[in-house]
């Protein structure tokens, strides 16, 4: 803890002094992406501070998305925090963590065929005892998970769909490479909500803690449903960019 360095006499609040500690040390390369750091007790008794200033601190770092708590491990650097532009952008999990330097990596948790499930169907324009696939896939950058998602996608219109591994396929290049039903445009809609206690196991976060739910609903060409998604994204690992442009007059 030696790159930390708190004066009790500045006028500088506690917490901030703590901070930019961390941060300064994160931004020379003292702390490197993955370094576990020091426990809210450590810190304490080390500096003599007491635990909502580190709780502060901590907070600040993981809004900032320079750390990352992971239940029952620690709290981590995390240099890699996601940034994801929502307003013109459609591609893979992997190109995109690629891009930024970060290493993905994808583990499907479910694999089934529904044949009736009251909210889906209707979205996909089927009715009950029509096929329909569901996996639950989770995503991880540099090990750390990323997001949690549940895809629906008709049999009828992608039959055989339930062969693939989509743990090292990507959905829309088989869309359109086995298809031929390359993805044209997708809708996403946003809210929070608190995250389930068997999701928040699978994404290493506390449980009844909130995250970003996003639904993602994928057409082709004509304007035809392809895909619908729901997943789930914890806020300390997660930001979205959302451009608005002004109409011309």
């Amino acid at each position: 803890m030696h790159y930390i360095t708190i004066n009790k006499f500045s006028s500088v609040p506690l917490y901030a002094q703590l901070k930019e500690s961390i941060k300064k040390a994160i931004d020379d390369g003292i702390l490197k992406d993955k370094d576990k750091l020091p426990t809210e007790e450590e810190l304490c008794k080390t500096f003599n501070v007491s635990r909502p200033v580190v709780r502060q601190a901590y907070a600040d770092l993981i809004a900032q998305g320079a750390i990352v708590r992971m239940k029952g491990k620690g709290t981590f650097v995390i240099k890699n925090f996601v940034r994801r532009n929502f307003f013109n952008e459609l591609s893979n999990f992997t190109g995109e963590m690629e891009r930024k330097g970060i290493a993905p990596r994808t583990k499907v948790i479910n694999v089934e065929i529904l044949t009736s499930e009251p909210y889906i169907f209707p979205l996909l324009a089927l009715i009950e005892g029509t096929q329909c696939l569901h996996f639950k896939r989770i995503r991880y950058g540099n090990d750390v998970p990323i997001y949690l998602e549940d895809t629906y996608i008709s049999l009828l219109l992608f039959p055989g769909l339930e062969k693939y591994d989509f743990a090292v396929n990507s959905l829309y290049s088989v869309f359109e490479r086995d298809y031929h039903l390359p993805v044209a445009k997708a809708y996403n809609t946003f809210n929070a909500q608190v995250v389930s206690d068997i999701d928040a196991v699978l994404l290493d976060v506390k449980k009844k803690s909130a995250v970003h739910r996003v639904q993602t609903f994928t057409y082709d060409a004509e304007n035809k449903l392809m895909e619908y998604s729901i997943a789930s994204f914890p806020g300390d690992r997660n930001q979205f960019d959302i451009v608005i442009r002004r109409d011309k007059d």
